[in-house]
């Protein structure tokens, strides 16, 4: 996504930004950026007028001046208007006339006011958001396993948050089972457990009186 914004209109909204932020100007607006959900993309900032002293943050942020003889407003048209993936562009501003000719070309647009809550609102998440990484690992090589398996903070959130499975071996078989004591003796009766006797290979099947007395009979 390619983010075209109306620059005065963006940052002469009131009421939205704290105290503390008034007057952030083209370099705070793009630090705001850099810690919100639009981190990443491209961001082009339209400004009416000539260069000032400020510079924009990072490689995919840059600022278009439009000189004396031209809007902002005329330039974020015209942009939308010769891009061959105009659906991929969010427009930043309140602007009525860039919002219905932006729309003709099927790109969409987000309200000047409503951009700077969002911003405001994720650079409060930002600030108490962990970060975690696999333990052992450096910075660099937990990123570099992270793309290779596609794993993102959504992904690590749920990780953390899903409780190890509970193995148990199963040692039923290895110990006599209980049996608990009855209240009434007909219960007594029936949970008496049946009292079970292994057959040893070498042992005689019948018992011994009846052997003793074939083998007298046998002498006899």
């Amino acid at each position: 996504m390619e983010l075209f914004i109306d620059t005065w209109n963006v940052l002469h909204q009131t009421g939205v930004l704290p105290a503390d932020s008034a007057g952030i100007g083209t370099f705070g607006l793009c630090k705001m950026i850099e810690n919100s959900r639009w981190t990443g993309e491209r961001v082009t900032l339209v400004c009416d007028g000539t260069p000032s002293d400020e510079h924009e943050i990072g490689s995919r942020y840059r600022t278009v001046f439009t000189g004396p003889h031209k809007t902002a407003d005329d330039e974020i048209m015209e942009r939308v208007a010769k891009s061959s993936t105009p659906r991929s562009i969010l427009v930043v501003t309140s602007d009525r006339e860039i919002i219905k000719s932006i729309r003709k070309r099927g790109a969409r647009h987000i309200g000047s006011s409503s951009f700077l809550q969002a911003l405001v609102e994720d650079s409060h998440i930002t600030k108490t958001k962990t970060v975690r990484r696999p333990s052992g690992l450096s910075p660099k090589l937990a990123q570099e396993w992270k793309e290779l398996f596609g794993i993102d903070e959504q992904v690590m959130e749920e990780l953390h948050n899903t409780p190890a499975p509970n193995i148990r071996p199963d040692i039923s078989a290895a110990r006599p089972k209980e049996v608990k004591p009855a209240n009434d003796q007909a219960t007594k009766k029936i949970a008496e457990p049946i009292e079970e006797r292994t057959i040893q290979l070498n042992e005689p099947l019948l018992p011994d009186a009846i052997l003793e007395e074939a083998r007298r009979l046998l002498g006899s």
